[in-house]
Order: structure tokens, then C-alpha cells, then sequence
């Protein structure tokens, strides 16, 4: 009787070994594929980014009044440079430049 008892608690200490030792990978192939998730989404998420740039309009060309501008811009902010304008005085120096 007493070797019937002791096999009986080794089988339920075995079963119960087994059994847990299911759940863990269960749970880490969850982990997993969670994390699986995230990166494919963040992969779609880019893909998607991609594929809308390549269907977006090509941008304009600036029109001449703008290129002029453009040029306006440059030139005065090279000569604000070359004279260390900076603060107020630079910002005054920019308006009169650029107006004439």
C-alpha cells in the first residue's frame, strides 16, 4: 500500500511538472509574437509612409517673383553678415535691404 501511495505522488509531482512547464513557453511565444506585432505594424506604418510619398504631387517651381525674392534674400543676408549685424540692428538692416 505504501508503494501504491509513493508512485501515485510521484506521478502527480511529475504531471504537475509537466504541466507547468507547459504554460512558460506559452506564455514567451505570446511575448513574442506581441513584440512580432509592434514591429510588423511599425513596418506597415513606414511601408505606408513610403508609398504615399511616391504618389504625392512633385513639388512646384518656384514662379520669378519668388526666385527674385529668393535672390533678395541671399544677398542681403550675405551683407548683413559681412557687417556683424546682429539683434534689432539686423532686423532693421533685413527690412530696408529687402524693401529696395
Amino acid at each position: 500500500m505504501k508503494k501504491l501511495m509513493a508512485v501515485m505522488i510521484a506521478g502527480l509531482f511529475a504531471c504537475a511538472s509537466v504541466y507547468a512547464g507547459d504554460k512558460a513557453p506559452e506564455k514567451d511565444t505570446q511575448k513574442v509574437s506581441a513584440a512580432e506585432k509592434k514591429s510588423e505594424a511599425k513596418d506597415d506604418a513606414k511601408a505606408d509612409k513610403k508609398s504615399n510619398k511616391s504618389t504625392e504631387k512633385p513639388k512646384k517651381e518656384p514662379s520669378e517673383a519668388q526666385k527674385k525674392q529668393q535672390e533678395r534674400m541671399k544677398d542681403c543676408n550675405a551683407k548683413a553678415k559681412e557687417q556683424n549685424k546682429s539683434g534689432p540692428e539686423r532686423k532693421e538692416f533685413m527690412s530696408a535691404c529687402l524693401k529696395g
